[in-house]
Order: C-alpha cells, then structure tokens, then sequence
C-alpha cells in the first residue's frame, strides 16, 4: 500500500510540476582568456580586504501605487514573508567592498582587435559577494566619456583623460566601488573603448564592444555630442545589429519583448549642449526632448522606413529611457587639463547638470538581475563575462539563455559546498564530545543547517528541479552523521578510560591475591557494586555509555568465574542484561529520531524554500509591473502619435505580460517546487517518506 502510495504522490507531484511550469512560462533552466604578452596594467594595486478590462489603457493592477519609488525600492515586504513561525535567518553578511584605487582593464582589446579578459579583474569580480548595479557607458570616441565616469565614482582622476584627439580608452575598464547610496551593494563601473575611432577601422570589433557593454550592465549610459540629430542617431545604428550579435534564448526566435526584459535601463547624455529645450515657444523638459527625437514618421516608404528602423529600436528595446544635457565643462583652454582643475573651476551650469546626472545614477540605477529576477553579485557577473567573450572569440553569438544556465549549475555547485562548509565550520565551533545525549547534538546541527540552507538560497538559482537542494539535504544529512559516529568515538573512548580508572583498584587487588582469601568473593562484589555505582554518577560519558558498560563486564565475567563469586557473576550478569537491553532501546531510539529528524529536515528545507521563492516571486511581480508601465505608457504615446497599428502590435506584448503576471501571482508553482522538493527527497532519506506523503496531501489540496 506504501509503495502505491508513493508512486501516485510522486505521480501528482510531476503532474503539479508541469502545470506550475506550463502557467509561469519558466523556461529558463572554462577557460578563460588570457593577457597577450606585453600587455601592462595601468596600476599595481592591492586594494580586496582579506574574506563579502480595457486593454489599451492602464489598469489598477498593473501599476503600482507608488511608481516612482518602486524603480529602486526593495524593501515592501510581502505579508506571506512575515508569517508566524517561519523559519528564515538571515544569509550571511557580504564581505565589506574595499573601494578600488584605480580602474582595472576588464576586457582588453588587442591591437589585431581581439577580446580578452584580464585574470585579475575577473578576481576582483569574484570577491565581490554583494548585489552590482552595473553602469557602463559607450558612445563616439573622445566625447569625455571617462570624465563623466569619474564624476559617478566622485573621483577627479581615476579614468584616464587624454589631452589628444587620440583614444585613451581600450576594451573595457571596471571600477569598482561601495554603492554610495545603497549599503551592501557595489557600484561597478565599466568605461569602454570610443566607437567609431579612425585608428581602430573596425565596425564590428564596435559592435562587439557596445554589446558586451550592454551585457554587463544594468544602465547603460550612451555619451555623444552637441545635439540629438540625425547624425548622432545614425551613430547608435549599430542598435539595430544587436538581434545579430545577442540571442536570448537557446531555441525560439527572440522577439523585442525578449531583448527588453534583459536590456538595461538607457540614459543617453548629449554633451557640450548650447540649444534652448523647446518647441517652438513651448519649453520642453531633457526627456521630452529625447521622445521627440525618437518620434516615428509616418509613411511606408523606402526612406521612412529606414528613417524609422532605429527610432523604433530605441523605443522597444529600451522602455526606461533618460536624457541629460550638459553644457561645457569648462572654458576651451582648460579642456585639456580636465584632471587638474579644481571643481570651482567647471562651469556652474555644468556643475549643477552633472550632479543631477549623478544623483539620478546613484538613487535609480537597479541591481542587475537575471532573468527571474535574481540579483547579480560580483561573482556570478564574473562568470558571465567569461560565458559571453568566450562565445564572440569563437565566433559564436552570446546566448544569455545558455550562459546563465552555465553560470546557475557553476555557481548552484559552489552554493552547496559554501553551504555545507559553513555546517562543518559551525559544528565543529559550537559542537563540544561527547555529548550527554543524541538531542544535544541534533540541537546544535538543527541550528547550522538552517544557516547552510539560508546561504544556499541566498545564492542558488534556476534549481528549478531542485538537484542541488537536495543534494545539500544529502550532505547536511551525511555530516550530520559523521558528527554522530564521532560523537559515538569519543563517548566510548571516554566511557572506557572512566571504566580502566575505576577499575584499576580492583585490578591491583586481583594481582595482589587480595581476593584469594577467605570473604574474598564477598569482597569482590562489594569492589563491583562499587565501581558500577561510581561509573553511574560519573558525568558527561556520553550516549555510549551502557553499550561500552555490557561490553566492560561482559570482558570481566570470566575473573567472577574464577573466583567463584556466585553473587558477584549474578550481578554482573544482571547488570549486562539491563545494558543490553539500553543499548538495544538507545538504537531503536536513535533510529527513529533519525528518520523524523530526516522529516524535520525536510520541512525546514520547505520553510525556507517558500520564503526564497516568495521573495523570487515579489521581485518578479514588481519587474512586471515596471515592464507594463512602460509598455502602457510606449502605447500611448503610439496612439498620440497617430500610429495605431503599432499600437495595436504592442498590445499582443501588453496581454502577454498581463497573463504572466497572473500568472506569477498565483502561488501554485511555488507549492508545486515544494513538492518537487519532497519528491526529490523521498528518494534519497528514507526518513522523508511518512513527510512526502502529508506534504503532497497538502500540495493537491493547495493546486486543485
């Protein structure tokens, strides 16, 4: 009857799976290039501390309530979050970031125009630990990209300023700093190499460049000069090429509604800008100006077509957009000494345009995420930098599909070893043997391993078949036992040095012919009942206790033979059936805490599952809205602008991120993974069956 029990919850289970999986649309599921000879760093540093019901218009649901703090506020809690008796502590606090002294090339680009990345850099990346907004700009060569960088690091000097018209910059250079707004996050910044620079000639090495910068990032900062012109859009063209250098997903063809969910943020600066903002006598804001710029052109014709393939680009594939003007930084003659001028020394209106660029990087920039909505840290943008410029030198397209599949079974491996380090770094703290019962050291591990499990979600992600859950589960469950076995060693060792030490008199005695004697047997049984009294109150022997005491008087037995102490072998032999059958009731005992610890264990595993994929499902509802916001307001702008078959094509997008986000609201994927989670775990403890069984009870209840 078991058996088919378990067979049909395991049955259930994959069916609740498959549903769960079928209404969230969830799809998703080394060398390292290194320096050229010759290649020279810019500084040598030592900078890492030592290891941290009309659809065309908006709905109430669709917006939050307060739009304008939701681009970067995390913090609302979620009710489910908050319950009674979950069991959630805290990950482990990041490392504290070191701010680097000076940037570090990221990606270098060769003379023959070859990518590859910097060891070291990639180090730096991997020690950071905390959530990365990532900002990298791109834009024409010397357009004063880097001066514009080190006002965000609020550094003078840092990115390198040429006086020339030569390019200073080349490949891609990081900084890396405390976020100066968010506490626990790292502010990444990434300058790269000018486009369009006559001595490089290479339209695709640019594109190349311009698409790992778009990778990397979470904001994009796109720097040009002057005005916004047909001239400095048709230098943007190569958006337009960028469905050929990025694939998001392995199979399927990616649709603009794809490329925006992984797009960054756009803030376009236009520099050296002397017009007025208006429209006619009109004043206009900077993003009114820039959405005037992108306005489409009616017609169908060869020339409106072409004139509009960009502005429409723009528009979907990048839904958050910002513009910021800023006038001359400083009179002609200072130009060329911009890292020596004092800041008094700028103009007032630059002064004034760039701190507002700066606020609104520092205050709006989001955390990179993956698709799903899990943060990025240094270390896992570490290793998408290698996924991604490993596929262009093989002159492959970048999948952002397949390299955060690579990266999630990489960093999922390492999430369970951290995990199960922390456990045995924990145990062996805290943990002092022998233990005066089995509970004492269950106490201790139950507290380690809700710590592990905590660091493991912290930083797994797309365990969508929960594998590597559970082989935490496994390796919790097998240190957990080894502490037991050792726990048992060192019981007995003690237990038998109390035994030689209390048994020494009588031993001595023995070897002295003190019990050869007339009364000699009398004697012996009371030096017994003595040393079997003591032994009792000897403190802290440990749960060994009475199966090293059956064997001690079992070994002894033999010496009451000989000396015919009838009383004493009765005693003995007494006192042996009384171990044994402890013994035998201790084994049974721990079988059975065993197995309901397994069930224990299980449920904690569940506990802080639901909590990590309720938090997922926060992060994912808000990212939803944000994108139907957008959508919402790119649509009616279409609409304002007589375009009403784009309109029309965009309400397809709208529809679909209206259904998923009810669908993400419904909880039955997450109680589906739950049960994923047991199923997994059925196969692997046997002490989880009786738990899988009420668990998947529990789980149809909760789906039908």
């Amino acid at each position: 009857i078991q058996g088919d029990a378990v067979l049909r919850i395991g049955r259930l289970c994959r069916e609740a799976k498959e549903v769960a999986q079928q209404e969230s649309g969830d799809r998703w599921q080394d060398d390292t290039n290194r320096w050229s000879d010759g290649t020279n760093f810019r500084q040598d540093y030592t900078f890492l501390e030592s290891r941290d019901t009309n659809d065309a218009t908006p709905q109430h649901d669709d917006i939050p309530q307060n739009s304008a703090s939701s681009q970067h506020d995390d913090t609302d809690g979620d009710a489910t979050l908050q319950q009674e008796g979950a069991a959630w502590v805290e990950p482990p606090s990041p490392h504290p970031l070191s701010p680097m002294p000076a940037p570090v090339c990221l990606v270098y680009n060769s003379d023959s125009n070859k990518l590859s990345l910097n060891p070291t850099a990639l180090a730096v990346l991997r020690d950071i630990t905390q959530p990365v907004v990532v900002v990298a700009i791109a834009g024409p060569y010397r357009t004063g990209k880097s001066f514009l960088m080190n006002q965000l690091a609020e550094r003078r000097t840092g990115f390198p300023l040429g006086p020339t018209v030569q390019a200073e910059t080349k490949g891609i250079w990081m900084w890396c700093l405390p976020h100066p707004r968010q506490p626990g996050v790292a502010l990444v910044l990434l300058d790269t190499e000018g486009l369009a620079d006559p001595d490089k000639g290479d339209n695709n090495n640019d594109a190349w460049i311009f698409t790992l910068a778009l990778l990397f990032s979470s904001t994009l900062v796109y720097n040009s000069m002057h005005t916004i012109d047909q001239k400095a859009l048709d230098q943007l063209r190569l958006v337009t090429e960028l469905t050929n250098h990025i694939r998001v997903r392995v199979e399927d063809a990616d649709s603009a509604a794809e490329f925006n969910r992984i797009f960054p943020g756009f803030v376009w600066t236009v520099r050296d800008f002397t017009l007025q903002l208006q429209e006619g006598k009109r004043p206009l804001t900077e993003d009114e100006y820039l959405e005037k710029a992108l306005r489409l052109k009616p017609g169908y014709g060869q020339k409106v077509q072409e004139y509009n393939e960009l502005r429409r680009c723009l528009r979907d594939f990048f839904p958050r957009r910002k513009l910021f003007v800023l006038e001359q930084p400083t009179a002609n003659a200072n130009l060329a000494r911009l890292e020596e001028i004092q800041e008094d020394e700028l103009q007032p209106g630059f002064r004034k345009q760039a701190n507002a660029f700066c606020q609104y990087i520092w205050e709006n920039a989001l955390v990179k995420v993956l698709p799903g909505g899990r943060q990025v840290t240094g270390t896992v943008l570490a290793s998408l930098a290698e996924k991604y410029v490993t596929a262009i030198m093989k002159g492959e397209v970048p999948c952002v599909e397949s390299a955060v599949t690579a990266v999630a079974r990489a960093e999922n491996t390492a999430a369970v070893a951290a995990a199960v380090s922390e456990y045995w770094r924990g145990m062996e703290q805290d943990l002092v043997l022998p233990t005066d019962s089995r509970t004492v050291l269950v106490d201790v591990h139950q507290v380690w391993e809700r710590r592990a499990v905590t660091l493991f979600l912290s930083r797994a992600f797309a365990d969508n078949d929960r594998s590597y859950q559970c082989q935490l589960m496994q390796e919790l469950e097998a240190a957990k036992e080894k502490f037991c076995r050792r726990n048992e060693e060192a019981s007995e060792k003690r237990c038998w040095m109390v035994l030689q030490e209390l048994w020494q008199d009588v031993e001595d005695s023995v070897k002295r012919g003190g019990y050869a004697v007339p009364g000699g047997a009398q004697l012996f049984q009371e030096d017994l009942g003595r040393v079997l009294e003591e032994y009792q109150r000897w403190p802290e022997k440990g749960v060994k206790a009475d199966a090293v005491l059956e064997e001690f008087l079992r070994k002894h037995e033999p010496l009451a033979q000989m000396l015919d102490a009838t009383d004493a072998h009765l005693v003995m032999m007494e006192r042996q059936r009384e171990a044994a059958a402890a013994k035998e009731a201790a084994a049974k005992e721990a079988e059975v805490a065993r197995l309901k610890e397994q069930q224990r264990s299980l449920e904690e595993h569940s506990r802080q599952l639901e909590q990590r994929l309720r938090e997922d499902q926060r992060l994912q509802l808000k990212e939803l809205d944000r994108m139907l916001e957008h959508r919402l307001k790119e649509q009616k702008a279409l609409l304002e602008e007589g375009y009403k078959r784009d309109a029309e094509q965009l309400q397809q997008q709208i529809k679909q991120l209206r259904q998923e986000k009810e669908k993400t609201r419904k909880s039955s994927w997450i109680s589906s993974a739950i049960g994923v989670l047991g199923d997994v775990a059925s196969l692997v403890l046997p002490g989880v069956f009786g738990k899988i069984v009420g668990s998947a009870t529990n789980l149809v209840r909760r789906i039908f």
